[in-house]
């Protein structure tokens, strides 16, 4: 039996040689109209699982340039067809492509973008169907048949509209909202009808393609000859191929943060001083000698250093002060630990600290953030890394991120987790909108780095405490401050992962088990006094 590939290129020089009974199987429109009717249906309907939502849009895309390819020569409106097929493989292929970077969730993260870039490709789809559409026509026009055949094409269209309205309809009017847990369904009716109701109707659009072609098997006579260079089994293993490549470039260099450090300054006699009187009062001397100037001008008048308890979650207990254990990552070892240094007027500076004894083999990306209580309002947030390089010591400030906690609307709609009282909506109108903020700072592992550590700290006022300028450990009754936060150190622990994740997007997360290929450790710490 003669392949399609084979019959399209030689179809008008061979039709002599291929026997009357045959004719209806081979006609050129048979094998165009199914890559067209296939690669449409891949197109219209997703599965979101085994990374099918990528690979059958991309395989539809293929498909239905193939088959307007074959037809290009024909009309006009074939022609346009095919352009905007061309034009839709190359928006699939970019997109795949796309998924490896952090664009794709920049785009998704901004629903004017998203939704303008959704509607462009669904309008070249319309488009490109409407081309088929009026070529069909045009070719049994030009046939020269009085009775024209039956518009399966226009109904389809009709369909495919009348499913675009529903889905712009679910947009505009959603039957659904934000619940507790989810989502909490507000119309049972719209929410299930309105789905069903659209995939009834792609079916029939695609039932309609289908008998068109069926139609059209008696004109296969009117089908230009088109001359190709490539094989449709070479357009399908190209356009998968140059995906398929270009995935592992894009990982890797869209997964590396960069972060560049410089020598570190040495510290004035005044910061020395500083330094030294934060080791006398119980702060490590490793931390200790990793604040910099900035840092130590505003401990200048610390009166007291405290560690804090660790919650143990395997312990017989909830809490325990003894220094807490180094985790293991993939290719591994970090220590988390937190320390408060007491400041006049009842200010309190957190410094969290984290450490890698042992530096991870992979240095892409990682993260260090911090989840205060929101007891106590909180500002004045700093960051910085160190570490060694040939026996020198280099340093970097990573940018210090916020992310916020429960907004106001949320509040709003749980008045039963957090009542508005006064405290609450000064909190809200203080934070702009939130409750808290969560600092976070996003680097990679500089690839000749050793002994890499650093820390995330900021001001905490518990200055509503009693007697905020005079606090006494020895007088509990006299001043009393108690706080809980949580420590998170994220790491990627592979780099050939799709799509791509980022580790910004974590941020402010209390997330705590492994997504993908990042892997985080915690450490819930607490201080009462």
């Amino acid at each position: 039996m003669m392949r399609t590939d084979d019959f399209d290129r030689h179809i008008m020089e061979e039709l002599s040689q291929i026997p009357p009974a045959e004719l209806p199987r081979f006609t050129p429109w048979r094998p165009a109209m199914d890559r067209i009717v296939v690669g449409t249906a891949l197109l219209t309907f997703r599965f979101q699982f085994f990374y099918l939502q990528y690979l059958l849009p991309l395989l539809g895309a293929v498909l239905v340039y193939l088959g307007y390819r074959s037809l290009r020569l024909e009309n006009r409106w074939f022609r346009l067809g095919w352009l905007l097929s061309a034009l839709l493989l190359a928006s699939h292929m970019a997109l795949d492509v796309l998924a490896a970077t952090p664009v794709m969730a920049m785009l998704a993260a901004s629903p004017a973008v998203d939704g303008t870039l959704t509607w462009l490709l669904q309008g070249a789809s319309l488009l490109m169907l409407l081309a088929l559409w009026r070529g069909t026509r045009a070719v049994f026009l030009s046939s020269g048949t009085e009775n024209l055949p039956r518009d399966w094409l226009g109904q389809g269209l009709l369909c495919h509209l009348l499913a675009l309205a529903v889905a712009l309809w679910d947009q505009l009017v959603p039957a659904s909202q934000p619940g507790l847990l989810g989502l909490s369904i507000t119309n049972e009716w719209l929410y299930y009808g309105r789905p069903i109701f659209m995939i009834l109707l792609e079916l029939r659009f695609l039932i309609c393609i289908y008998r068109q072609s069926e139609t059209l098997s008696g004109f296969g006579y009117h089908i230009s000859p088109v001359p190709v260079r490539l094989s449709s089994r070479t357009v399908l293993a190209g356009s998968f191929a140059a995906v398929l490549l270009s995935l592992p470039i894009a990982l890797w260099v869209s997964g590396h943060i960069p972060t560049s450090g410089k020598p570190a300054a040495l510290l004035t006699p005044e910061q020395a001083a500083v330094q030294a009187q934060l080791v006398s009062l119980g702060l490590p001397e490793d931390i200790a000698a990793a604040l910099d100037a900035a840092e130590l001008e505003r401990c200048a008048d610390a009166s007291a250093v405290s560690g804090v308890f660790w919650y143990d979650p395997e312990g017989p207990g909830t809490e325990t002060d003894t220094p807490f254990p180094a985790q293991a990552l993939t290719d591994g070892i970090a220590e988390l630990s937190s320390w408060l240094i007491f400041l006049p007027e009842g200010q309190v500076r957190q410094i969290h600290w984290f450490r890698y004894s042992v530096l991870p083999r992979l240095r892409l990306q990682e993260q260090f953030s911090v989840s205060p209580s929101g007891q106590y309002p909180t500002t004045d947030y700093a960051g910085r890394l160190l570490w060694h390089e040939e026996g020198q010591l280099w340093c970097a400030s990573p940018r210090v991120r916020l992310a916020g906690g429960e907004t106001a609307e949320y509040v709003e709609e749980h008045p039963y987790v957090y009542p508005l009282i006064d405290t609450t909506r000064m909190e809200l109108e203080r934070l702009g909108g939130h409750l808290r903020y969560y600092p976070w700072i996003a680097f990679s592992i500089p690839a000749q780095a050793e002994n890499l550590r650093g820390y995330l700290s900021y001001t905490v006022d518990a200055s509503q405490m009693p007697q905020p300028s005079d606090i006494h450990f020895s007088s509990p009754e006299q001043w009393s401050y108690t706080d809980t936060w949580s420590v998170f150190l994220r790491h990627q622990t592979h780099w050939l992962h799709y799509p791509f994740a980022s580790i910004s997007s974590y941020g402010g997360s209390s997330y705590t088990g492994r997504s993908g290929p990042i892997q985080t450790i915690h450490a819930v710490f607490s201080f009462h006094f």
